[in-house]
């Protein structure tokens, strides 16, 4: 049996988490890129050159600027960045089979942390927290896994599959890891994602009907139980104050409205890691580098909102009551014209270019993830992002060819003979 050659850049993803393993999480996106395309190679200097301006305009205007943490940002935002901005990928990779892959070894890493837990004498939801379906990526864990099955999903759905379990276990496996993890902002993230597939599906349509009946009474009871101390203090929902302290920072410091606080600088992963702020909300052991200090924007725009509640860890530890997300984050430290530009490019790409339900679903899911919860930087959310785009790319091939041969689509790649327009007149 012939071994995929992108099995080890999903074997380094799926490693479990601790510091030293976000050196594979980094280097295994990183690997699918073609950097020898000027695709490639030309947006990325373009790139490179802004974030380094934006770093040194903070710098020489005398801000608290840490070069090692807005290092560390870069990698960690470098496979969104590839993703969105249609970055070249590696001929090796297949985009459809690395995220069926990555999912099922998610699967079984899942089900090895229930027996674990004494699985399934003991159930999740009724003995222990279903957070523990977490990938073996350890606590916080679990949000991954449903980054990681929406994906799984979305290709499953974008494909042609027959009704037998053979064409269809991946998209079990896929939902399994998108509904079972508790991480209730990802999931309506990614229902929004898929409505785009009820249009022409019927048997998602009252799939989706079936597991709403199901998911909407949890949905509802985990959110009259949600801690909104929060939004009682500052009077509105974290996250819409996520955009107050944006239009704070932009009034106070005007340069961040061009190029941003610098990678890394406000609510990004290695701006958390270094704040005070770790100490509360901290879910797994974080990587120590020299030069790593909580910057000054973080130190004064965001780190005394949530150390307020400092002897009230609920308030702040959820996703939901977090005032920073993806869309927050590329605002303060990118700047809005920057944010313009990768969303546009996002859906251009993904919506307007795929020509596909799976890229429109895509990218719908960017943008609700990333209005919910920040996944800019998470190393498997832009991993599965380039995969998708190799996959989307690899489909709009095939529909090229298909159509010069003489073939007319009948249903997702798949296409059959045109019909002719009139019989040969007899000779």
């Amino acid at each position: 049996m012939r071994i995929p050659t992108s099995l080890p850049l999903v074997a380094a993803l799926a490693m479990p988490r601790v510091a030293v393993s976000y050196a594979g999480y980094v280097a295994a996106p990183a690997l699918m890129v073609n950097w020898l395309s000027s695709r490639s190679y030309v947006k990325a200097l373009f790139l490179l050159a802004f974030l380094m301006v934006s770093a040194f305009t903070n710098w020489a205007l005398g801000l608290q600027f840490s070069f090692t943490t807005w290092a560390l940002e870069i990698a960690l935002i470098l496979p969104f960045m590839a993703a969105v901005l249609g970055f070249t990928p590696n001929r090796f990779i297949d985009g459809r089979r690395f995220i069926i892959m990555l999912n099922a070894i998610v699967c079984i890493s899942s089900f090895i942390s229930l027996l674990q837990m004494g699985f399934p004498l003991r159930l999740p939801y009724i003995h222990y927290l279903p957070d523990f379906y977490n990938g073996g990526f350890g606590r916080g864990g679990a949000k991954i896994v449903t980054i990681i099955g929406f994906f799984g999903v979305a290709e499953a759905l974008s494909r042609k599959r027959a009704t037998t379990f053979r064409d269809n276990w991946s998209l079990l496996v896929s939902l399994l890891n998108f509904i079972v993890p508790n991480f209730i902002l990802g999931i309506v993230a990614g229902f929004a994602g898929l409505a785009i597939f009820a249009r022409k599906n019927r048997a998602f349509l009252f799939g989706a009907a079936a597991l709403a009946m199901m998911l909407v009474p949890y949905l509802q009871y985990r959110a009259e139980q949600r801690n909104d101390t929060f939004a009682q203090v500052y009077g509105a929902n974290p996250k819409i104050y996520s955009f107050i302290i944006i239009a704070k920072l932009y009034a106070a410091e005007p340069h961040t409205f061009m190029v941003g606080t610098g990678a890394g600088q406000f609510s990004s992963q290695p701006a958390i890691w270094t704040s005070p702020v770790s100490r509360i909300i901290g879910a797994h052991e974080l990587p120590k580098l020299p030069g790593m200090f909580s910057a000054e924007v973080h130190q004064k725009y965001l780190a005394p909102l949530m150390l307020r509640f400092g002897d009230q860890r609920y308030a702040i530890e959820s996703s939901a009551n977090k005032p920073y997300s993806g869309i927050t984050q590329m605002l303060a430290e990118f700047g809005l014209p920057v944010t313009l530009i990768l969303l546009f490019s996002a859906y251009r790409i993904f919506w307007r270019g795929s020509g596909s339900d799976f890229g429109r679903s895509v990218f719908l899911f960017i943008m609700a993830v990333n209005l919910l919860d920040p996944q800019i930087d998470s190393p498997w959310f832009g991993a599965m992002l380039f995969a998708s785009l190799e996959a989307i790319r690899r489909d709009a091939k095939i529909r090229m060819l298909a159509r010069a041969e003489g073939m007319e689509r009948e249903s997702g790649l798949y296409f059959r003979p045109r019909k002719q327009a009139a019989l040969q007149p007899a000779e």
